[in-house]
């Protein structure tokens, strides 16, 4: 016969349980090492040799073939392309790498590269336009 008393006693044990439930659901939050975190590559995986493939005067479609297709390009500028990689092992963010070109004109003109958390740094330098391309680039003041 169910009386009031057990009834009572019923849900008292119901409450309990389900606090213990949450509480064990919620300490697994606090282990994070015990949960499987798959390593993440995203973006553009630039490597040292294709930076140094990057020459000044190189049209969109030479930078196309040696870089790849960049990850950004911006819709306002498109003479701006950006290269992304971000690397994650086990949910931390490991190695952060991004590399913008630019271009005047279809060709070439500079290459920043930055590097954060990159567990092989390279020596970041700006591209510079050749005497050549100098030459053949006509000065406003000897047009007129």
């Amino acid at each position: 016969m169910l009386t009031l008393e057990t009834y009572n006693i019923n849900k008292m044990v119901a409450k309990t349980f389900a606090l213990l439930a949450f509480l064990l659901l919620a300490g697994c939050s606090f282990l994070p090492h015990l949960l499987y975190r798959i390593d993440v590559q995203q973006g553009n995986v630039v490597t040292d040799e294709m930076v140094e493939k990057l020459k000044p005067g190189m049209t969109k479609s030479q930078v196309l073939f040696v870089m790849g297709s960049p990850l950004i390009i911006d819709a306002f500028r498109d003479n701006r392309w950006d290269y992304v990689y971000l690397f994650r092992e086990k949910g931390d963010l490991v190695e952060q790498k991004r590399l913008t070109i630019f271009f005047e004109d279809d060709v070439l003109v500079n290459v920043e590269n930055y590097l954060q958390f990159s567990k092989d740094p390279v020596k970041s330098k700006p591209a510079e336009v050749s005497p050549d391309k100098e030459k053949l680039k006509p000065d406003s003041a000897e047009e007129k």
